[in-house]
C-alpha cells in the first residue's frame, strides 16, 4: 500500500518541481546569468533545417545555470515545462556588447519578456537586452575596497568561512553572523557553492554585489550592498545589506 501511495505522489509531482518559475505577465525574469552565445538557427519557410534550403537566422542564446519555468500566459506559458536556453535579443545599445562577449559567461537585465509562439522565437522564453556585463569580470580600475569585498565573496564561494571573515571589520567577526564558525557552517553547507556575479560602485565605500547559490531552501539570485570602512590603513567589510531577500 506505501509503494503505491508513493506511486501516485510522484505520478502526481509536477515537472517543474525544483525548477524556478517566472511569471511572464510581471516582467518576469528581470535578471539572469549564464553563458552567451551565437547561434544559426532555420529561418523561413520551413523553419527546420539549412542545409534544405531555409534561410539562415542568427540568434543569441544564454545557456542557464539550472532549468527555469514559466507561468502567466495561458495560452503559451506552460509551468511543467523546464528548460535551461532563453533566445535573447540584443537592443541597439547592447548590440555591440552582446557581440564582444559571445561564449562568455554575462549577467543581463531583461524586458519585453514573452514565451515563444512564433517560427522566430527558438526558446521557450524570449527576451530583449537593456543590459549586459561580463560575469564576475574584474575591472582594471578596481581598488582596494572594491578587491576587498571580491575576497570576502571570493572565500564565501570556497565555503572557507575563516578566510573571509578576516576581511570583515573586527568588531564583527568575534561572533554572529560574520564570524568564522557562522559563515562556515552556512556557506560550507551550501547545495550549490556561492558564485559571484559581479561588483559595481553604489556610492562612496559601497558596492552593489550580485551573487547566486543553492541552499538545501532554495535557490538565491541575490543582491546586496555593501559597505567598506578603513581600519589602521587596511580596508575591510563594515556592513551588508541584502537587497533581493538572500
Amino acid at each position: 500500500m506505501l509503494r503505491l501511495i508513493l506511486l501516485f505522489t510522484l505520478l502526481l509531482m509536477p515537472l517543474s518541481a525544483g525548477a524556478e518559475c517566472f511569471d511572464v505577465s510581471k516582467s518576469q525574469p528581470s535578471e539572469l546569468s549564464g553563458v552567451l552565445s551565437v547561434r544559426i538557427f532555420a529561418g523561413p519557410p520551413g523553419y527546420e533545417d539549412v542545409s534544405k534550403g531555409d534561410a539562415p537566422e542568427t540568434g543569441y542564446v544564454l545557456k542557464l545555470p539550472a532549468p527555469i519555468c514559466l507561468t502567466g500566459d495561458d495560452d503559451f506559458a506552460d509551468p511543467s515545462t523546464r528548460f535551461d536556453e532563453v533566445h535573447l535579443v540584443a537592443r541597439d545599445s547592447t548590440a555591440t556588447a552582446m557581440e564582444a562577449l559571445d561564449g562568455k559567461a554575462v549577467h543581463v537585465r531583461l524586458s519585453d519578456q514573452m514565451p515563444a509562439h512564433t517560427g522566430h522565437h527558438r526558446r521557450p522564453l524570449v527576451a530583449w537586452v537593456d543590459e549586459i556585463s561580463a560575469s564576475g569580470a574584474v575591472q582594471d580600475n578596481e581598488g582596494p575596497a572594491a578587491a576587498t569585498v571580491r575576497a570576502f565573496y571570493l572565500a564565501l564561494g570556497a565555503g572557507d568561512g575563516k578566510t573571509a571573515s578576516a576581511h570583515v571589520v573586527e568588531e564583527k567577526r568575534r561572533k554572529g553572523p560574520f564570524s568564522a564558525s557562522e559563515l562556515d557552517r552556512f556557506y560550507g553547507a551550501l547545495k550549490e557553492p556561492l558564485e559571484l556575479v559581479g561588483i559595481e560602485p553604489a556610492g562612496t565605500d559601497r558596492f552593489r554585489v550580485r551573487y547566486r547559490y543553492a541552499s538545501r531552501t532554495g535557490r538565491c539570485d541575490g543582491r546586496s550592498i555593501v559597505r567598506t570602512a578603513e581600519r589602521q590603513g587596511r580596508i575591510f567589510v563594515q556592513a551588508i545589506k541584502a537587497e533581493s531577500g538572500c
